[in-house]
């Protein structure tokens, strides 16, 4: 069951009825009596009791549930879109609500409904946050009459089954996390991982219905008949790394697009994923070497579904056989899948988005690009045995596609408005100036290689020096296993600059591994040591190194933003801005194309 489906087939809430009436009394002699006009006080703490009051004699677990982990998500110390009270949007963290202040309200006021809030987060909070103890002391003091199924939340008794529903363009799954109490109570956790936003999870939302009668009635066509066949198992600890990883991936992606529902629901999925067994792998993408590419390549090009336009060559510097790499890169480093998985969206992001924005020449250049895509995906859609439906609707989106293709490489053209040849020249030194930091520095640049020097502690705060210790030795880690020296000292620099220049990076909760490889991609970037089309290892092996798949370039620019490299220009090679973070091969073909674009403009 995709996302896309789900506003016009999610089944209906049944409509809650009161279980038991509880009352909001004191229950400790140790307590001061609250102000009977304590919940007066303000109206907005007065309408989140109410929520609770309501959600408690709702005949369903999620309403609490998702109320707590809003609670929870709004008060992460890292901070939250999500607005708890109503009070607005901020982005100041003076008006972020504690956590610690939250908690310590609700230890103060002795009712019902606080009791239900502090079960809950008891459960729900992760493992190592400081409230616990003080939650546990308080509630081990407290006597109100729970619902069952909190009850048993309190005593840990709970049971969680995963399964996974997918869809036949790939372009996302489903993770089904099923929650049942003892008392019978349970409900469903539906998350949602975009595999067109590089495998992260996009939303989630809860159903009061059991795993067991939500996958049978998806079996029985509820939703749809193309939905039945697609309800798969799912190891629980692969299930649990996998989309853990995932949700990761989602949290350190800047603008990263998501559901309204996700960002509130990510505590309580988080918990339930907590229950499931530890220990699993998590699910990985296909690591595309060149090898693969050029094996893929020449298959294509033997193919039926090839039609080579007149006066082809088969050769690396024919026009056709640079569009193929094109599409064959776009794949193995851009596309979860690889260049072997092709949906209508895949297509409109690989037209309308990577190429305009990875590749920008004039539309003349490209201009038989979506025909020679066209060709490729029938040749791996038969290759793969993919339905003849599907191959319609991406050739049919392909066909739509080609004017605003064209509109969009035209939008992007560097030398669109450039009115001759000298001042394309022109521009061109310009891009060469922004790679090593000015005209100047590129009039002296030589080709002296980097030297092997230590990193430099100086200007980074004794905070992070931990953390940034760990990037240190994994970056370090790849340059000695798979590049050289050169490289090491240039992504030792990389770092000691964006650790001092914006400590917070490395304050925030993040993957290191994946915050290394976003510097490490930068640095191999622009030194073009991978992902040049024609030779060296493709973007995604060298991402790879570091032990995590998928595209890290938008992790990367928090830290390019950090040491204030050129972001306003989209280039093939990624500018730093600095000359001493490139390595000598890298300045020695700056130098050549200095040259000859001076020659050429005298």
């Amino acid at each position: 069951m995709t996302k896309k489906r789900r506003p016009a087939k999610r089944p209906q809430h049944r409509r809650p009825e009161p279980r038991r009436h509880l009352h909001a009394v004191p229950d400790r002699a140790a307590h001061e009596s609250p102000d009977e006009n304590a919940r007066d006080q303000d109206p907005r703490a007065e309408e989140l009791l109410s929520g609770v009051s309501e959600a408690l004699r709702a005949d369903t677990a999620i309403h609490l549930i998702q109320l707590v982990s809003t609670i929870i998500e709004v008060t992460d110390p890292r901070g939250s879109s999500v607005d708890l009270l109503g009070g607005g949007d901020s982005e100041s963290d003076t008006d972020r609500i504690s956590r610690e202040g939250l908690v310590d309200s609700f230890i103060g006021t002795p009712f019902a409904e606080t009791t239900a809030l502090l079960t809950v987060m008891s459960q729900m909070l992760p493992p190592t946050d400081s409230a616990h103890a003080a939650i546990a002391e308080e509630l081990a003091h407290r006597r109100h009459p729970l619902p069952l199924w909190l009850r048993d939340l309190a005593a840990g008794r709970v049971e969680v089954a995963v399964a996974r529903m997918t869809e036949s363009a790939g372009d996302g799954e489903n993770c089904v996390l099923g929650a049942r109490f003892p008392s019978g109570d349970a409900f469903t956790d539906v998350i949602f991982i975009d595999h067109n936003l590089g495998s992260a999870v996009k939303g989630a939302f809860l159903l009061d219905v059991s795993q067991e009668e939500l996958l049978a009635r998806v079996k029985a066509g509820e939703f749809g008949t193309d939905e039945a066949g697609y309800v798969r198992e799912w190891d629980a600890a692969a299930a649990r790394a996998t989309v853990t990883a995932a949700i990761e991936r989602a949290r350190e992606t800047p603008g990263m697009i998501e559901d309204q529902e996700w960002p509130e629901l990510r505590p309580a999925t988080e918990w339930l994923l907590s229950l499931l067994p530890d220990g699993g792998v998590a699910e990985a993408d296909r690591e595309w070497t060149q090898d693969d590419l050029d094996a893929l390549k020449a298959e294509f090009l033997a193919s039926d579904e090839f039609a080579a336009p007149e006066g082809f060559a088969d050769d690396e510097d024919d026009g056709t056989i640079l569009d193929l790499d094109l599409i064959l890169q776009f794949g193995a480093s851009a596309n979860v899948g690889g260049p072997l998985r092709w949906s209508p969206i895949v297509a409109e992001i690989f037209l309308l988005d990577w190429m305009p924005n990875v590749v920008p020449v004039g539309y003349e250049e490209v201009e038989e690009v979506p025909t020679l895509l066209a060709d490729f995906v029938r040749f791996v859609h038969r290759r793969e045995g993919v339905d003849q439906d599907l191959t319609d609707e991406v050739l049919l989106a392909i066909g739509t596609m080609v004017p605003a293709f064209g509109e969009a490489m035209r939008a992007t053209d560097p030398f669109g408005d450039l009115d001759d040849e000298l001042e394309a020249k022109a521009f061109l030194l310009d891009r060469l100036a922004d790679a090593v930091g000015g005209r100047t520095r590129l009039s002296g640049l030589d080709t002296e290689p980097l030297p092997d020097e230590d990193f430099t502690w100086d200007g980074i705060p004794e905070d992070i020096r931990e953390r940034v210790g760990e990037y240190l030795a994994l970056l370090d880690q790849v340059a000695d296993q798979h590049l050289d020296v050169e490289h090491r000292t240039a992504m030792r620099r990389f770092l000691a600059r964006a650790a001092a220049a914006d400590p917070g990076i490395f304050r925030r909760r993040s993957l290191v591994a994946r915050g290394a490889a976003a510097i490490g991609w930068a640095v191999i970037r622009a030194n073009e040591t991978a992902g040049t089309f024609k030779q060296g290892p493709t973007v995604e092996e060298a991402v790879g190194w570091f032990g995590v798949t998928g595209a890290v370039s938008q992790r990367a620019e928090v830290f390019l933003n950090a040491i204030d490299a050129p972001m306003e220009f989209a280039w093939p090679t990624l500018p730093l801005g600095s000359a001493d973070l490139l390595v000598s091969a890298r300045r020695a073909r700056i130098i050549a194309e200095r040259d000859r674009l001076q020659d050429a403009t005298g």
